[in-house]
């Protein structure tokens, strides 16, 4: 008998049978539909900081203890449409909506969407706030100077984490960046908050950012509290840790549309699935542990000038 591919989309047989003295004693993981898709070539950046220009300048370090009068403002166009801003439909459009942020996020390069999609529907993050504020502070010389900061979450366990996104590591090899970025992580050390940087949204593939996309269109599929009820006993009855397939069948109905459910509990925090891999019947599904969110809307509100991001 040919082994049996089980999904939630239904069951294909493989073409090559397992040998006998396999059967039952080891366990093969078959790779999901999506792992098999010849994906097309993904399209790099027309410009980035090149190999020419990080070497051949004269490189100076700049001196950060010089710097004067750090401080957190809140630009007055934060959070403005932004004209003429067009990617594939495959990108959000201009803005997309939040739910953890209640309101539109505006972004500034489709790199930024992947991370946006993923801080949406990742379970370890709360709150989270698209160029919530910029950082402004003096050179020795007088000169203003200003960084906005592409993005501020919150995390489950209570930190606050601001963040660069760039669609390559050859920006964060530009000098000027890596300057600007230390002299504003050192701040925020101060104030009690910290700084990443992240590249094209922390999904370095196509099919990570593929199945976080997926989570993040089921998002709105509807469900009753009974639903919850069941998965959460579930999951709880079984030590914390349930099979994707046995989660489908306490949500019952169709398979496919029990996937949605599954998805969409994902996005309101009730269940956590992995984001590396695709969906499959062994796939672990856990209960998030409990969390309260307002860390992030504390410090915009006491550091950041003009009253804060509401």
């Amino acid at each position: 008998m040919p082994l049996l591919l089980g999904s939630p989309f239904g069951d294909f047989p493989l073409k090559t049978p397992a040998p006998d003295d396999l059967i039952g004693k080891c366990a093969v993981r078959v790779r999901h539909p999506l792992e098999c898709m010849p994906f097309r070539p993904e399209a790099q950046p027309k410009w980035s900081p090149g190999w020419r220009e990080r070497h051949t300048r004269v490189q100076q370090r700049l001196d950060r203890a010089a710097y004067r009068s750090p401080k957190l403002v809140a630009d007055k166009d934060l959070g403005a449409v932004r004209i003429n801003f067009r990617y594939a439909s495959f990108q959000s459009m201009t803005a997309a909506h939040s739910e953890k942020a209640g309101r539109d996020q505006y972004f500034e390069g489709p790199h930024e969407t992947y991370g946006f999609r993923f801080h949406e529907i990742d379970t370890r993050y709360l709150d989270l706030q698209y160029q919530p504020a910029r950082l402004e502070w003096f050179s020795p010389a007088g000169f203003s100077h200003r960084m906005t900061f592409d993005y501020g979450v919150e995390t489950q366990d209570g930190r606050v984490v601001f963040g660069e996104d760039k669609p390559t590591q050859d920006y964060f090899e530009a000098q000027d960046l890596t300057e600007r970025l230390d002299f504003a992580e050192n701040y925020l050390n101060t104030l009690g908050a910290s700084l990443e940087r992240r590249i094209a949204g922390g999904l370095s593939t196509s099919l990570q950012r593929r199945i976080v996309k997926d989570i993040f269109d089921a998002r709105r599929t509807a469900f009753d509290e009974m639903a919850v009820a069941r998965v959460r006993s579930l999951v709880l009855s079984n030590g914390g840790t349930a099979s994707l397939d046995r989660v489908l069948g306490s949500i019952g109905g169709n398979k496919v549309l029990a996937l949605e459910i599954a998805r969409a509990m994902m996005h309101r925090r009730i269940l956590a699935m992995p984001t590396h891999s695709p969906p499959m019947p062994d796939t672990p599904v856990t209960v998030p542990p409990p969390a309260k969110k307002g860390a992030l809307r504390a410090f915009l509100a006491r550091y950041v000038a003009e009253g804060g991001v509401s």
